[in-house]
């Protein structure tokens, strides 16, 4: 799938990226609910959003592509590179995801959240995890990042 830029716009089908039986491996066998497209085209980013568990156990997963303008107002691509590899914080879970796109990273936030962002093919992907031991599904995270950014 590729996400063309008309008119200052971002045209895609983010919900395209992952499939629910990739998502699967992620949320232990749980019912993954379809995923719920989201779009501000005006501003060039679009995201779908996927959730399952519920209570103290819901999940949430958001894919979000954007224009790397957006996030780096002002910056070539290669500043653009640089921002994102050197977000990586040392003496913590962060890490540098190998051949994804031109520069890939895990960062957890907390042992609830964690990200994964790529610069692939002049868009910024994102994918966010919001739930019960986040940071620990590094492996997972990282393997949906590899897999959506295929697609693009």
């Amino acid at each position: 799938m590729r996400f063309a830029v008309r008119r200052g716009l971002i045209a895609a089908n983010p919900c395209a990226l992952l499939t629910i039986d990739e998502i699967k491996s992620l949320a232990d066998k749980s019912s993954v609910a379809v995923g719920v497209p989201r779009s501000l085209p005006d501003v060039r980013h679009v995201g779908c959003d996927y959730m399952w568990g519920t209570g103290t156990r819901r999940v949430k997963l958001a894919i979000d592509v954007t224009d790397p303008s957006l996030m780096f107002p002002g910056l070539s691509p290669d500043q653009v590179k640089q921002r994102i590899l050197e977000s990586v914080r040392a003496g913590t879970y962060d890490d540098v995801i190998p051949e994804v796109g031109d520069a890939a990273v895990f960062r957890p936030d907390s042992v609830v959240y964690a990200s994964a962002t790529a610069i692939v093919k002049g868009r910024i992907l994102q994918l966010h995890l919001d739930g019960l031991y986040a940071r620990g599904e590094k492996d997972h995270l990282t393997g949906l990042l590899k897999a959506a950014a295929s697609r693009m």
